[in-house]
């Protein structure tokens, strides 16, 4: 890595996975990209998968900065990808202050994705409300929609007892073809 910043904070976990330590800044989540690619593509991805699984990791990542609470002793963001041309698994940890009114919001976007027929769906749907409604207060909701319908990835999160939040989202190409509920299971 060419960085400073991620070069000691890269350790490989094993043969299949990837471990990136990293400050809640956005310059180095933007710098994630390259190492991103280059594991997924190493999976056997083809380039549009790899291209929707990097934008998927830059989501969670950027998410993580916007809503994670950082303070003494909880400093950084950790990335984890593992898996292998027939499952991707990207997880991002970070600290949150236990609101349990965002958690909700965030359990209600993704109960509301797993809804519909197909991620497309939830897309044009949450598209339209963005639509119809002012953009006042600087967010769209888009991005856990846009990771289930362009990244083909199934969302989930849970919390552990150290308040950090652990997001997940799970690329498996098979199940985009066995039936359409990608992204909705």
């Amino acid at each position: 890595m060419a960085t400073a910043t991620l070069a000691h904070a890269r350790t490989p976990v094993g043969k299949d996975s990837l471990t990136l330590r990293l400050p809640p800044d956005w310059d180095a989540i933007q710098r994630v990209w390259d190492p991103c690619r280059e594991y997924f593509a190493q999976r056997g991805l083809d380039d549009d998968t790899v291209y929707g699984l990097c934008m998927v990791t830059q989501e969670l990542l950027e998410n993580a900065v916007k809503y994670g609470v950082f303070d003494e002793g909880r400093e950084h963001i950790q990335l984890a990808l593992s898996g292998s041309s027939e499952a991707v698994t990207i997880e991002v940890h970070s600290p949150l202050d236990g609101e349990s009114a965002r958690l909700r919001r965030l359990d209600s976007m993704i109960q509301w994705i797993r809804g519909f027929q197909s991620p497309f769906e939830a897309y044009v749907g949450r598209l339209k409300e963005v639509a119809a409604r002012p953009f006042d207060n600087g967010e769209s909701g888009l991005g856990l929609v846009r990771m289930a319908y362009e990244g083909q990835c199934i969302l989930d999160f849970y919390t552990d007892g150290a308040s950090v939040l652990a997001m997940s989202a799970v690329y498996q190409p098979q199940a985009g073809a066995a039936g359409g509920t990608h992204g909705c299971a």
